[in-house]
């Protein structure tokens, strides 16, 4: 695979992980920023509520006191103006003319947008409305009442401070978006390395088994990295058993199809009614042989899970008689000498159709390397074939034991094999692979 497409892929993923950091980072800013916005316009409401809501209570127990002070039959107005005049210097709330002001119905200067108002604490809220508010209460039941007139920006004058603040909270913003873009960039580093380290071993990979970094981790990394370990591994079998279906089957295949090829030649030259019957049987077993064998190598091309061929018990030493019988030409034109002994009754559970080729092939390996003799036991459920060793016969590069290995391994017999200099022995122990 192409490394550089991988690699781009990988940044592809950083720069996506970087751009939600970031994107995360600035919309908190902003709403950090809205929020900062609305509680400190929702506390000057309160802070100002709060104040004219103070100063409404105070003077109306001060003008609830004047009689009591000399002024039995003061107008309202009077009292207030007596009431502003006493409240400097004193603790109560502070009456700063430019800040506080309190008026009754019958002040001069009441401004005229605060004199429909009924009893409570009221925001100017028309066309030329200055952030003003008033508080007014009921005096004599309601036939006069006092009004607090508290100027917005004179209390709290924020409005000058607006524009600081907005560049405060820009300047801020900035910042936490900057630290998230970076913080983000470091964040889609160390979460894209496992992937980007995955990703370089999978395009780096060629064949067999593999183990991937990250194996071992407990979190997505890990699954996905046991995941993809996996599929290399069944993919491999896949592979493996493909090419050993082709290597057995043009191994096995040779001898029937030649016989094949033989007899159909004979049938062509002769016309002897004997000699074309025995020429159409050679040939009906030779094709029942293919069958057989591509059925066995089919049915090892699979996986296991898809299922085994089906076992039965067969009585082993007729196998060997069968296949010693074909061989038969070989192993008197070789003048060896043969000696089979062990339970003849014996039986083991197998694949009729794998035991035939098992056995071929070891007796065809057998009587191809052996010297002077071939000993074939059959013991407790096992087959053993001992030979000595003809130094003459060079070494074959075919896939015969190959082939007994692997279905020894298929269906979970002991294959063993011991070969030295002087003598060659194989055993297999037969248990049930079901």
């Amino acid at each position: 695979m192409a490394g550089g497409g991988g690699l781009s892929r990988n940044l592809h993923f950083q720069r996506r992980l970087s751009r939600v950091f970031v994107s995360f980072a600035a919309v908190t800013s902003l709403l950090y920023g809205l929020l900062v916005y609305v509680v400190a316009q929702a506390t000057e409401e309160f802070l100002l509520r709060r104040y004219v809501g103070a100063v409404l209570e105070w003077a109306m127990k001060d003008l609830a006191q004047q009689p009591a002070a000399g002024l039995p039959r003061a107008s309202n107005l009077e009292r207030l103006q007596v009431l502003t005049r006493e409240s400097h210097g004193t603790a109560r709330p502070t009456l700063a003319e430019d800040v506080a002001r309190l008026y009754v119905r019958a002040s001069p200067n009441l401004p005229a947008w605060a004199r429909d108002h009924a009893p409570g604490i009221h925001r100017r809220l028309d066309v030329d409305a200055d952030g003003s508010m008033v508080g007014v209460a009921s005096l004599d039941g309601g036939q006069d009442a006092l009004y607090v007139i508290v100027d917005g920006d004179g209390l709290l004058d924020i409005d000058q401070l607006e524009p600081y603040l907005l560049v405060a909270l820009l300047l801020i913003g900035g910042a936490v978006t900057a630290l998230g873009g970076f913080t983000g960039k470091v964040l889609a580093r160390q979460l894209a390395q496992p992937l980007v380290t995955l990703t370089e071993e999978i395009d780096a990979h060629g064949e067999g088994p593999a183990v991937f970094s990250g194996i071992q981790r407990a979190d997505e990394i890990g699954a996905l990295s046991r995941g993809f370990t996996g599929l290399v591994d069944r993919l491999s079998g896949f592979l493996q058993r493909e090419r050993e279906f082709t290597r057995f089957a043009s191994h096995e295949l040779r001898t029937p199809v030649a016989v094949f090829k033989n007899n159909l030649s004979l049938l062509r030259v002769t016309s002897d009614p004997a000699v074309r019957e025995r020429a159409l049987s050679r040939m009906a077993q030779s094709a029942e042989e293919m069958e057989a064998l591509v059925a066995t190598f089919l049915a090892l091309g699979r996986e296991a899970s898809e299922g085994t061929l089906q076992s039965r018990q067969l009585r082993l030493q007729a196998d060997v008689e069968r296949a010693l019988a074909y061989l038969a030409p070989v192993i008197r034109q070789r003048r060896l000498t043969v000696a089979l002994d062990g339970d003849g009754e014996a039986t083991v559970s197998a694949p009729p159709e794998l035991l035939t080729v098992l056995v071929d092939n070891l007796l065809r390996n057998a009587v191809a390397y052996a010297a002077t003799h071939i000993r074939i036991s059959l013991r407790h459920g096992a087959l053993e074939i001992f030979n000595d060793v003809d130094r003459d016969v060079p070494s074959s590069t075919g896939y015969g034991l190959q082939i007994v290995a692997r279905f020894c391994e298929r269906q979970q017999w002991t294959y063993t094999r011991e070969q030295g200099d002087a003598a060659h022995t194989m055993r297999i122990a037969f248990t049930h692979g079901d």
